[in-house]
């Protein structure tokens, strides 16, 4: 449930109404949005939920006693989780109220509305942190000996607006893990990685030679967390995209040059900003994914008689089963997938899954975005020979129709 109080101005009226608009039709709808005035807010509109956001605008410092007792109470409700976003619509006002005022500001600027707008931006990847239902952290990766700076700079920042950010500030010294004496490193990272949902690679020089990194990079590819890597290169490299094979597939991560030993801070506001917007923008994509595609892929299935079940929410696997008689059913598992490629990765990683989950009569991997040509969609099914149908949503309808016989 996201509620938006705004302060009651003509401004705060307007924007929060246009908010709202905004955010049901960039996810379908998929979550209960409410408008409040913060003159006199009434309760929650709903139970509490691990997914409640409340958004505050203001667009000034006379924000009413009730608005402020409003968020009060809701941070008071889980002080440990609780989540909220203050939005000032004003430059020359930027404090939040008095019970916001732990949290950083979003400012309005001139691209901050819209379906594809910052502030939309914004609350998917707040949500999206939370939607796997793990502790919505971002996994910082990086090697010490050249990236440690750069990481410490960026949890600093991405914690001040309002992220929880997991970073092991004891990495690598002299090439062994520091993470903690006398523990098993590789358990200790994929603890932390089970508990987060994003992760953030510091990809500089020194990255590839790491087997810790190579780990977690492999690690988050089994469990389908999203990678953004910042790829670090001198002026004079002119090579593009990341050093780790694996992920070029996506073909997205964030070009940056590596910053001089005297840059202290390592990067400057505006490669902040650039991390950090593009870093949202994939966020809400994956958001949006996770709630228009099980969507989309239910319906077919059950409009057509089979029953639809979850199976592993975070991994996005689904079983859809249609009762033919006493003895004869057809079971299909499907994977929606997040990303806006078919990732090889996430292939191999459905593929494990289906070996332990049982005999089904098909399996489905699903993805989203642009139609792939049938050659080289053709090629990618050569290349991965696994026991899945690779098929865009849009050819779902065709393929349960023709009893799996055809796609398009």
């Amino acid at each position: 449930m996201i509620v938006i109080l705004h302060d009651g101005t003509d401004a705060g009226k307007d924007t929060a109404r246009k908010c709202e608009q905004d955010i049901r039709s960039a996810f379908k709808d998929s979550i209960e949005v409410a408008t409040m005035s913060a003159d006199s807010p009434t309760a929650w509109p709903s139970d509490p939920s691990w997914d409640d956001l409340l958004v505050v605008m203001y667009a000034d410092s006379n924000f009413p006693d009730a608005g402020n007792r409003f968020v009060a109470e809701y941070l008071l409700r889980d002080k440990n989780h609780a989540l909220i976003l203050p939005v000032a619509l004003d430059a020359a006002h930027r404090k939040p109220p008095k019970t916001a005022q732990a949290f950083k500001a979003f400012e309005i600027q001139s691209d901050s509305l819209g379906t594809s707008g910052r502030l939309v931006n914004r609350v998917g990847a707040m949500l999206g942190l939370l939607v796997q239902k793990r502790d919505g952290k971002i996994f910082i990766s990086y090697r010490a000996s050249d990236g440690s700076d750069i990481a410490k700079q960026l949890h600093g920042f991405l914690t001040s607006i309002g992220f929880n950010v997991w970073l092991d500030e004891a990495r690598e010294l002299d090439g062994d893990t520091m993470i903690l004496p006398g523990s098993e490193v590789q358990e200790e990272i994929d603890k932390a990685l089970s508990d987060a949902n994003f992760l953030l690679l510091v990809d500089t020089d020194g990255a590839p030679h790491s087997p810790w990194i190579k780990h977690e990079v492999d690690t988050a590819n089994g469990m389908m967390l999203p990678i953004l890597p910042l790829c670090f290169r001198e002026e004079h490299d002119q090579k593009i995209g990341p050093r780790f094979r694996s992920l070029l597939e996506l073909q997205r991560w964030v070009p940056l040059r590596t910053p001089p030993h005297s840059a202290n801070p390592p990067l400057n506001p505006d490669e902040l900003s650039t991390i950090t917007l593009e870093m949202e923008r994939y966020m809400c994509e994956i958001f949006q994914r996770r709630c228009r595609v099980p969507f989309i892929v239910e319906k077919e299935f059950v409009s057509r008689a089979f029953v639809w079940k979850t199976l592993h929410r975070r991994l996005m696997m689904f079983e859809s089963l249609k009762e033919h008689s006493a003895r004869l059913s057809t079971r299909v598992i499907s994977h929606c997938s997040v990303f806006d490629q078919i990732y090889s990765p996430a292939l191999k990683a459905f593929a494990e899954f289906l070996a332990k989950t049982g005999r089904s009569n098909y399996s489905l991997f699903i993805y989203d975005g642009t139609l792939i040509p049938e050659p080289q969609l053709q090629e990618i099914v050569k290349e991965t020979s696994g026991p899945a149908i690779i098929l865009h949503h849009q050819e779902l309808a065709t393929l349960i129709d023709s009893n799996f016989t055809k796609l398009r």
